[in-house]
């Protein structure tokens, strides 16, 4: 039984970060590593965790066991993407803002 659930854990965590770098490349986002911490708490809301890397920065998501084994489910997919387009977003190149200007 908990192979069953290791291969489900395995195939859900592929996907949701195949899913992250093509929601990454349709903002123009690359990212160069998708890193998994799969949990052994599955009771814990942030079970696993998925770190997404790109060339400067990084970003951390949190997927709690249903979300992994259930990627399928219509409710839960709506969340996952929620999640990672907003974890993209953190890793959007931005210049900082100037703090004076000159007149």
């Amino acid at each position: 039984m908990s192979e069953v659930i290791q291969i489900e854990r395995s195939v859900g965590a592929a996907a949701i970060a195949t899913e992250a770098s093509a929601l990454a490349a349709g903002q123009e986002v690359l990212i160069v590593e998708c890193v998994w911490d799969i949990g052994t708490d599955l009771t814990h809301e942030h079970a696993h965790r998925l770190d997404l890397v790109t060339a400067d920065k990084s970003v951390r998501v949190y997927f709690p066991e249903l979300e992994l084994t259930t990627t399928g489910h219509a409710y839960r997919a709506k969340r996952i993407t929620e999640r990672l387009q907003r974890a993209i977003a953190q890793l959007h190149q931005s210049a900082p803002a100037p703090t004076y200007s000159f007149r």
